[in-house]
């Protein structure tokens, strides 16, 4: 079995700044081949995760909103990564509800075009990415709705909603835009069970103990947390602080 490589292409490194982000995983035992589509969904401000070939148990750690399978075949004398190979990881991606875009190439778009592929759609490779980027668009877009009585994926705060799934915040049913260190921070000290944070807790938790900042950082952090859930650092609803110590949660039941 070939070995797995595991590779998660940040949007931050184009010196994009991106607010909360979907996932992506692309599967394809020549990532060289996709690089062009890779390049582009992290420039898109996607995380994508790049595997040479598929693991179910991928699906319910990493939760991908879509997966890109690649079904080109693989260069003589290696056998060919056909369609029947991704048999698991199309009924997989059925299971978890995960939509799945095939690429092909010509021959066997031509082939399959037209046909329903156990609910995948199908993309002829090699291909412009703005057109793969379109297509995965729409695909989200048409995504169904997950159901919403499963715990394990939300977060509830007074009247702060959070979808881990989906990394989506809602504050009294309103969407709330944060940013990926804003939504760590919020769900932080969510699950803090209202515990005082340290700004050296914060840092090591939030930004990683490779962070050589000012714990300023973490205020500046806050402020603008604060703003975008419409709290007030004088009569708080949601985030404390504590003088001379950090900041906690404030006072309510978590569920």
């Amino acid at each position: 079995m070939r070995e797995q490589n595991f590779v998660t292409e940040a949007s931050s490194q184009t010196g994009i700044l991106c607010s909360l982000t979907q996932r992506v995983m692309i599967i394809s035992p020549l990532p060289d081949r996709v690089r062009s589509l890779l390049v582009a969904l992290s420039t898109d401000c996607f995380d994508v995760f790049s595997l040479h070939e598929f693991n179910k148990g991928m699906l319910p750690a990493l939760q991908p909103e879509l997966l890109v399978y690649d079904a080109l075949p693989l260069p003589l004398p290696s056998v060919g990564h056909t369609l029947e190979g991704g048999a698991e990881l199309l009924a997989a991606a059925r299971d978890y509800n995960v939509p799945v875009l095939v690429l092909l190439d010509a021959t066997s778009y031509e082939e399959h075009s037209g046909h329903a592929l156990s609910g995948a759609e199908l993309l002829q490779w090699p291909a412009q990415p703005e057109e793969a980027l379109d297509r995965i668009h729409r695909m989200l877009e048409d995504r169904p709705a997950q159901p919403s009585g499963n715990a394990e994926d939300v977060r509830v705060f007074k009247d702060i909603r959070i979808d881990l799934r989906k990394m989506k915040v809602e504050r009294g049913g309103a969407r709330v835009e944060l940013t990926k260190t804003e939504y760590d921070l919020l769900l932080y000290f969510i699950h803090s069970d209202g515990s005082v944070l340290t700004r050296e807790m914060l840092l090591d938790n939030v930004w990683g103990s490779q962070f050589y900042g000012g714990s300023n950082v973490v205020d500046v952090h806050i402020k603008t947390l604060r703003k975008k859930l419409k709290d007030s650092a004088v009569s708080p609803r949601y985030i404390v602080t504590v003088r001379g110590a950090g900041y906690r949660l404030a006072d309510d039941a978590i569920h």
